[in-house]
C-alpha cells in the first residue's frame, strides 16, 4: 500500500502547514459560533426591528459576496500569507469595531468590513491549501479542513449565551475579534507562500480562467451545495421543524444536530474516495441523494421520520461538500489558483445569500412541500453537469508540492 493511500486523519494532521490551518480555522470558527446565536439579541439594544437585525445579519454575508470577485487578484499578486493575515486581522479589528459602534448604522457598516476580510481570510486560505497539496491526497486534506470549521462553529454556540450572559451582550464581539487575532498570529509564524508559476501576477484575472464545461461545473456544483445549506438547514428546517412535524425549538436543534454528527463522520470517507475513486464517483451519488431527499423531507409528517430523513440529509451533505475544492484545484492551472478560489467562494456565497431567499418565498407561495422541492432543483442542476462532463481528476499536471506532503 502506498503511502497515499494509507494517509489517515493523524497523518494529515502531522503536517506543520495543514496542522496550522486546522487550527487557526478552528480558532476563528469558534469566535463566530460564540458570535452567531447572540448578535441579534445584541443588535436589539439598538432599538431596532426584525427587519434592521435581518440587514446585520445579511450585511456580513452580502458584503463578502461583492468582494469575493476582487480579492484573487490580491492574494495572485502579494500571496497568501499575507492575505489571510490581513484578512483575519480585518475581521477581528471589525469584530471589535461593532462592539464599540454608537449606532445601529454603524454596527451594519462594522459587520459589512468584517465580510470583506473573511472573503479575503478564507480565499487565501483555501487557495493555499490547494497549492501545497498533492492531488492524490486533496479530499482527505479538505475532508480534515472541512472537520475542523465545522467543530469550531458547534463548540461556540454553547459558550456564546453563557460569555453573554455573564460579561454582557457586546462581550462575544471581543471573543470573536481575540480569536481571529490569535489566528493571525498563529497564520504568520506558519503559513508561506506556495512557489508561483513565473506568469502569475501578468496572467491572472477572471478572463483567462478555464470558462469551459468543467470550470463551470465545478462552479455550479458549488453553488448548489451552499444553497442547499442556506435554504435548507438555515432557513427551512427551523421553519418546517415547529410548523409541519410539531416538534419545540429543541427538538429542531436536536435534527440538526443529527445531520451535523452524520455530516462529520461521513467527511473523512468523503475525502478517502474522492482521492481513490474520483470527483464524479462521490458527487455523482452524493447530489443525487441529496437531491431526493431535500426534495421528499416537505413530506415527513412524524417526528421518528424527519429525524431519520435529518441523518440521511447529513450524510449526503458530507459526501456532497468535499469534491468540490479538489475538483477546482484539478481544472484550474497553477498560475490561475488565486482568481479561481475567488470565482469559486464567489458561486458557493452566492448561493448562500439566494437560497434562503428563494426557499422563503416559496414557502410563503407553494407551502413547505412545494419549498423543499424548489430547493432541490440546483443539486439536480449540478448533477446533471457533473454527468456530462469526464473525470477531473489528474487533469493538469501539480507543480510545486509542499514539504511534508
Amino acid at each position: 500500500m502506498s503511502r497515499s493511500e494509507d494517509l489517515r486523519i493523524a497523518d494529515i494532521l502531522r503536517i506543520p502547514e495543514v496542522r496550522a490551518a486546522m487550527l487557526g480555522t478552528f480558532v476563528i470558527m469558534l469566535g463566530f459560533g460564540i458570535l452567531a446565536p447572540v448578535l441579534p439579541s445584541y443588535a436589539r439594544t439598538f432599538g431596532v426591528g426584525y427587519d434592521a437585525i435581518g440587514l446585520l445579519i445579511s450585511a456580513f454575508s452580502l458584503a463578502r459576496l461583492v468582494a469575493d470577485p476582487f480579492v484573487g487578484r490580491y492574494i495572485d499578486r502579494y500571496g497568501e500569507r499575507r492575505m489571510v493575515v490581513l484578512g483575519a486581522v480585518g475581521v477581528g479589528l471589525s469584530s471589535v469595531a461593532s462592539a464599540l459602534a454608537p449606532t445601529f448604522a454603524l454596527l451594519v457598516a462594522f459587520r459589512g468590513v468584517g465580510g470583506v476580510g473573511s472573503a479575503l481570510f478564507f480565499a487565501a486560505l483555501l487557495s493555499f491549501l490547494l497549492r501545497t497539496i498533492p492531488a492524490e491526497r486533496t479530499g482527505r486534506v479538505m475532508s480534515v479542513f472541512y472537520a475542523a470549521f465545522n467543530l469550531g462553529f458547534i463548540a461556540g454556540g454553547p459558550l456564546g449565551g453563557v460569555i453573554a450572559h455573564t460579561f454582557g451582550l457586546a462581550s462575544p464581539l471581543y471573543v470573536y475579534g481575540a480569536a481571529c487575532f490569535v489566528a493571525a498570529a498563529l497564520f504568520s509564524r506558519t503559513i508561506y507562500d506556495p512557489e508561483r508559476h513565473r506568469d502569475e501576477v501578468r496572467r491572472g484575472g477572471l478572463r483567462r480562467l478555464p470558462w469551459g464545461r468543467p470550470f463551470v461545473t465545478v462552479l455550479v456544483v458549488n453553488l448548489a451545495y451552499l444553497w442547499m445549506i442556506g435554504a435548507v438547514f438555515q432557513t427551512l428546517i427551523p421553519l418546517f421543524g415547529p410548523d409541519e412535524v410539531g416538534l419545540t425549538l429543541g427538538g429542531v436543534g436536536v435534527g440538526l444536530a443529527i445531520a451535523t454528527a452524520t455530516e462529520l463522520v461521513s467527511l473523512y470517507p468523503a475525502g478517502t474516495a474522492t482521492d481513490h475513486r474520483g470527483r464524479r464517483a462521490v458527487l455523482i451519488p452524493s447530489l443525487a441523494g441529496l437531491g431526493a431527499i431535500v426534495a421528499v423531507l416537505g413530506f415527513a409528517s412524524t417526528p421518528v421520520v424527519f429525524m431519520v430523513a435529518m441523518a440521511a440529509l447529513g450524510v449526503a451533505s458530507g459526501f456532497a461538500g468535499v469534491p468540490p475544492a479538489p475538483m477546482l484545484s484539478d481544472v484550474t492551472p497553477e498560475e490561475l489558483k488565486g482568481s479561481g478560489v475567488a470565482v469559486f467562494r464567489f458561486a458557493g456565497d452566492l448561493g448562500f445569500v439566494l437560497g434562503p431567499l428563494v426557499a422563503g418565498a416559496a414557502a410563503n407561495e407553494v407551502g413547505f412541500t412545494g419549498a423543499f422541492a424548489v430547493s432541490a432543483v440546483p443539486a439536480l442542476v449540478a448533477l446533471a453537469l457533473v454527468l456530462s462532463i469526464a473525470e477531473t481528476k489528474s487533469a493538469l499536471p501539480k507543480t510545486g508540492e509542499a514539504p511534508g506532503f
